[in-house]
C-alpha cells in the first residue's frame, strides 16, 4: 500500500471497514452469479449455432452437388447450334468481330451474354474457316464496340476477371 492509502484506511473505523468489505462481498457475489448466467446462455447460443452452422455446411454441399450435376446433364443433353448460312466469300479474309456480329444477332432481345459464350459460338460455327480459333479478348473488344455504337446494350461492365454482360435489347443493328 502506498502512504496516502495506509492512512485512509487508519482513518477507518472497524465498522466502516466492514460494511465496505460487506458491499465488495455482495457486489462481487452478485457478478458471479451474473457472468455464471451469461456463461449458460452462451453455452447455449453456440450448441445452437454449431447445429444451425453444421445443417447449412450440409446443404451447402448438396447444393453444390445438385448443381453439378445439373450443370453436367446440360451439357450432355444440349443440342449442338445450327450452324448459320455461311455466305462468306470462300477465300475472303474472316473478321472475327464481324461474325460475332452475326452470332449476336441470332440472340433474342432478352437474352444476356458475355464474350466468352460469343466467342464459343464463332468457333463451334465457323471453326473451319478461321486461320486460327477466335480469342475472347477480341470478341471483347468487338462486343464494346457493338455497345458504344448503340448496337447492343451494356447491362454490367466488366471489370478484372469478370467479363462485361450484354444484350441484344437495344436499337437493333
Amino acid at each position: 500500500m502506498t502512504g496516502e492509502e495506509g492512512t485512509v484506511r487508519q482513518e477507518m473505523s472497524v465498522s466502516e471497514l466492514l460494511t465496505e468489505l460487506e458491499a465488495r462481498v455482495k457486489h462481487h457475489e452478485s457478478q458471479e452469479v451474473h457472468h455464471a448466467e451469461q456463461e449458460i446462455f452462451h453455452r447455449e447460443q453456440k450448441a445452437l449455432h454449431a447445429a444451425d452452422l453444421q445443417t447449412a455446411r450440409e446443404r451447402l454441399v448438396a447444393y453444390r452437388a445438385a448443381a453439378e450435376a445439373a450443370g453436367e446433364l446440360v451439357a450432355r443433353t444440349q443440342l449442338p447450334s445450327k450452324p448459320l448460312d455461311d455466305d462468306l466469300p470462300p477465300g475472303a479474309p474472316v473478321l472475327v468481330s464481324r461474325l460475332a456480329a452475326r452470332v449476336v444477332a441470332t440472340k433474342t432481345p432478352s437474352e444476356t451474354f458475355g464474350a466468352a459464350s460469343i466467342t464459343r459460338e464463332v468457333n463451334q460455327r465457323y471453326g473451319k474457316r478461321l486461320r486460327r480459333p477466335a480469342d475472347s479478348r477480341t470478341v471483347a473488344t468487338a462486343l464494346r464496340r457493338m455497345a458504344a455504337a448503340g448496337r447492343i446494350l451494356q447491362i454490367e461492365k466488366g471489370r478484372g476477371p469478370r467479363e462485361g454482360v450484354y444484350s441484344r435489347g437495344g436499337k437493333g443493328e
